[in-house]
């Protein structure tokens, strides 16, 4: 039972590892490029009074149009805002990201998705693909893109909770805590295709 299990959730943790992949690069590009003006985290301010922090943003424009704004861009009547250009796929990173800060009530930078995404490369990224891909480091492990193919994320809580155990030796096992599997779970499930 516990096989079936770990390979459900080695199944679903490909989609949402990708999903969590692009969360991490649009953090990662909007504490670059966006924290000298601007606050990327579901609290606090602004360093620059005038430049609305993310969360803002996230409740004030739809994916679409910042996604076209940051193609484009973004042209703004602000004159410290840069002009700088981003390919596609960073313009998608961002936006996902600054969309996760939508109605979030934790207390750091953080979704739950991008700590479950965290707790997953720490453990899982030198056999399995993350994302929606990459191939997987190990030949034999399963992208975790396939594994919510399979298997509905929320249905591995109690391996998560109890251990993930396999039958080949590569294995390591697993024991996550609760707020962890909350995580991990979250982010699986932005792997799921709609």
């Amino acid at each position: 039972m516990r096989t079936i299990l770990t390979l459900a959730l080695l199944l679903m943790a490909g989609p949402a590892l990708a999903q969590q992949s692009t969360l991490a690069e649009g953090r990662r590009l909007s504490e670059i490029n966006c924290t000298k003006c601007h606050s990327i985290e579901i609290e606090g301010e602004s360093p620059l009074t005038d430049a609305p922090p993310f969360r803002e943003l996230a409740k004030n424009y739809d994916p679409e149009e910042l996604t076209d704004g940051f193609m484009e861009g973004l042209a703004v009547r602000h004159p410290l805002m840069p002009d700088w250009d981003v390919t596609e796929d960073q313009a998608q990173a961002l936006t996902d990201y600054i969309m996760s800060l939508k109605g979030s009530e934790a207390k750091t930078g953080d979704t739950p998705a991008l700590v479950g995404y965290e707790l997953l490369r720490e453990n899982c990224a030198r056999c399995h693909a993350l994302d929606a891909t990459s191939i997987s480091p190990l030949a034999a492990a399963p992208p975790f893109r396939d594994v919510v193919k399979k298997y509905d994320p929320s249905a591995l809580e109690e391996a998560l909770a109890e251990g993930i155990v396999t039958g080949h030796n590569e294995m390591p096992e697993f024991a996550f805590a609760p707020d962890q599997i909350t995580a991990i779970i979250a982010y699986l499930d932005t792997l799921k295709q709609p």
